[in-house]
């Protein structure tokens, strides 16, 4: 091929799939606000680039380049019949990681003789754009809630005064955005009708749904996301398991395991505590207000929710310090008024840090 020529179409491509990855990226920095995703879609940006350069520098690229004479210029296509059907917002960075997918296997396929190298970092990123497409397909609806949640529910029905389903509903009336279903005694089939109730339940109310531990039931009754111990399966299994159509919330008890949680296992969430004194586990893990300030401090790019002994008062305490989610499980389920109990600690959670 004419040396021109193959530059051009390594130029091309390369546009069209940073181009593509942007219009992805933009969506769901902007309208998701999942940063953990845009951070990664920026750095597909950044490693085309570097895999190009094997090859050539950018200058050769852009003298390359024939921007007149191509023939997707505006000026030389022949427009369409009739204008662009409406699309919704999502489907437009949908179809940004396909016009990047694509480009990605064109410069793959062109670049495995004369840079193999590159060619395999090109095949792995269309690997994770693959990825991309199915947490934005699949997932992204629910990390844009979590994203806004400041009240997350953890249920377990013998806890429940109201009962588990009337709880529910109270919770979520009352302004929590996240409930967790965490039985650890019930059977899987006892497991699953109820976590398909409450699946439904959360539907209603523009909720996120997250079943304790069992990546199995979560995917099964098509629940939102798992959330996993210390203790449970790792992160990463339980992506082998669920792909990106599941978000995983990670439990955390020190600074380092927060930092791992988000940076090595790619957790969607985390809950650090806990904060105080607990009833709802054996041997809680009492970590102290403090450690929720040094996570916040970390900046990581996913929702960090402080949990363990929280109700209203703690509650402002933790606001002071910062925090603006917490996980509660007695004191809004064991209330007799759940409703009233949940939104009292939103409004808890307005409290201005102090300077």
């Amino acid at each position: 091929m004419n040396p021109v020529l193959s530059l051009r179409l390594l130029d091309a491509n390369a546009n069209r799939a940073r181009e593509g990855i942007r219009t992805a990226e933009d969506y769901i920095r902007f309208q998701v606000g999942a940063e953990r995703w845009a951070l990664r879609l920026r750095d597909a940006r950044r490693r085309i680039a570097d895999a190009l350069h094997v090859l050539a520098s950018d200058e050769e690229l852009l003298r390359a380049r024939g921007v007149q004479t191509d023939a997707g210029h505006p000026g030389r296509a022949e427009p369409p019949a009739q204008g662009p059907a409406e699309e919704a917002p999502r489907q437009v960075a949908l179809r940004g990681l396909k016009r990047a997918q694509e480009a990605l296997r064109v410069l793959e396929e062109f670049t495995r003789g004369p840079a193999p190298d590159s060619s395999r970092t090109l095949a792995r990123l269309r690997f994770e754009l693959y990825e991309a497409e199915q947490w934005l397909a699949c997932a992204s609806g629910a990390a844009r809630i979590l994203g806004e949640a400041r009240l997350y529910v953890l249920l377990t029905e013998t806890l429940c005064v109201r009962g588990l389903e009337a709880t529910a509903r109270a919770a979520l009336k009352g302004g929590a955005r996240v409930l967790q279903l965490r039985e650890k005694a019930l059977e899987t089939a006892a497991l699953l009708e109820r976590a398909r109730r409450l699946r439904d339940l959360c539907g209603e109310y523009e909720a996120v749904f997250v079943v304790n531990d069992r990546v199995d039931v979560a995917l099964v009754a098509g629940a939102h996301g798992v959330h996993l111990g210390q203790g449970d399966l790792p992160p990463k299994e339980a992506r082998r398991l669920g792909g990106e159509q599941l978000l995983i919330g990670r439990s955390t008890h020190a600074l380092e395991q927060a930092r791992l949680a988000v940076q090595e296992e790619g957790a969607d969430y985390i809950a650090v505590g806990s904060m105080y004194p607990t009833a709802t586990k054996a041997a809680p893990k009492l970590v102290g207000p403090g450690l929720a300030r040094d996570v916040l401090g970390l900046a990581l790019p996913v929702p960090v929710f402080a949990i363990g002994g929280i109700d209203r008062a703690r509650a402002e305490e933790l606001a002071a310090l910062g925090v603006r989610r917490v996980a509660v499980s007695t004191a809004v389920i064991s209330a007799q008024d759940p409703e009233r109990a949940a939104r009292e600690l939103v409004e808890a959670l307005q409290v201005v840090p102090a300077e």
